[in-house]
């Protein structure tokens, strides 16, 4: 099942075919495939089972120990004449330090569940992106193969003419248009394999298809300039960058708290050479005395961690920032291109082709014409479907920079 943001993307209003991939299907494959993921999970696991044994005491020591066994005389090497001893030890490390251990390890564990949940965003943005590549690039080919047909009626034609008594020169014609057809026909092929080789990079090989299918995205409204920054607050890798924030916070406490004496019990139960029973109680403490060249270093490293943190976040917002700022001035500039495109080019473009069609029927133009009309045709609507392929990537980029998590 996909998350409940995924689901808005994806509109499932029709079925592929067996053959045709799917957004919707190429999605999934990508959350069992990539090989990010898997990554980014371990992590999270590993981090979480850390934080079982994060501020627990110290294993206890159990000891033994012979004292006074001689090594000279009569008595040499005989235990029975030594004083022997088991005993237990246990260490205290003061209580803000087990509590920063604590911190440290729920941080490292809530920013590596951070760092999973940022992978699945990029993997889900990458797959989204090259899915939507190859889907374009198919749109290419249908325009190509359009062109094709009309290329072979117009050789047709000309070959007609030639055998009525007419010119060679709308055969050369169309030739030449076959030629750089064939040429349009290779550049794309070559698309055609390096979008499907980006798309198995997201979702492995057995799952690339011949082609690609079904629906367009559709992407949720833009937020407002105000909501804007509570749009990116919500971004995993803005999330991890707080949790690092946590942990270097936690260092530092835990480093402040090496300025406070750690203790230790000891207890023993002991018999003497005269086979009494003998019991022994002993506290130790450390003496953190030259604090200046011991703990303040470690200090002074920890706070200069912390503000490294804390100016990676706000490097990491300001990142963000431009980045929409960048794609929403791309995305109009293209929308401005596309429309005029679209709403005065092509017109203009369909209007020449017809009078030069009209004008090879009433004789007063020659084929030429029309294969160069065509060829604008054709370039022009090439580059309607650039434009459209490259605008529906900057409106995933920024669905998913602003509502894709």
């Amino acid at each position: 099942m996909f998350p409940y943001a995924l689901r808005s993307i994806v509109l499932l209003l029709c079925v592929a075919s067996a053959q045709a991939l799917t957004l919707d299907e190429a999605l999934v494959a990508a959350q069992n495939y990539a090989p990010d993921l898997i990554v980014s999970r371990s992590g999270a696991a590993a981090a979480q089972s850390l934080t079982l044994s994060a501020g627990a005491l110290p294993d206890p020591k159990l000891s033994f120990a012979i004292d006074n066994l001689p090594l000279e005389g009569e008595d040499q090497y005989r235990i029975g004449k030594s004083m022997r001893s088991i005993g237990l030890m246990q260490e205290f490390p003061n209580a803000g330090k087990r509590a920063a251990e604590r911190q440290i390890a729920t941080a490292a564990w809530q920013a590596s569940s951070a760092q999973y949940r940022f992978a699945q965003l990029n993997v889900q943005r990458a797959t989204t992106l090259a899915w939507l590549s190859l889907y374009y690039t198919q749109e290419k080919a249908q325009i190509l193969d359009a062109q094709v047909i009309e290329n072979q009626n117009s050789l047709n034609l000309s070959r007609a003419a030639i055998a009525g008594g007419g010119t060679v020169d709308s055969a050369l014609a169309a030739q030449l248009e076959t030629q750089q057809l064939a040429d349009a026909r290779d550049d794309l092929k070559s698309e055609v394999q390096q979008a499907r080789a980006l798309l198995a990079r997201w979702i492995g090989p057995d799952h690339v298809a011949d082609s690609v299918s079904g629906p367009l995205p559709v992407w949720q409204a833009q937020p407002s300039p105000e909501d804007q920054s509570d749009q990116f607050s919500k971004q995993p890798d803005l999330h991890a960058a707080s949790s690092q924030i946590s942990a270097a916070r936690a260092e530092l406490a835990l480093m402040e708290a090496g300025k406070r004496p750690d203790w230790g019990l000891e207890l023993a139960l002991q018999r003497s050479d005269m086979g009494q029973n003998q019991a022994m109680v002993k506290v130790s403490f450390d003496l953190p005395f030259f604090t200046a060249s011991r703990q303040d270093p470690k200090i002074a490293a920890a706070t200069a961690n912390l503000q490294r943190a804390e100016a990676e976040k706000t490097a990491r917002s300001a990142g963000y920032r431009q980045q929409y700022a960048e794609l929403n001035a791309q995305g109009d500039a293209l929308t401005s291109q596309l429309q005029r495109l679209k709403q005065q080019t092509l017109p203009l473009i369909q209007k020449q082709t017809e009078l030069a069609l009209a004008g090879l029927q009433s004789g007063k133009a020659n084929s030429n014409a029309v294969l160069e009309a065509r060829k604008t045709k054709r370039v022009a609507q090439l580059r309607a479907l650039d434009l459209t392929s490259r605008l529906a990537a900057i409106q995933a980029q920024i669905f998913f920079l602003t509502g894709g998590h």
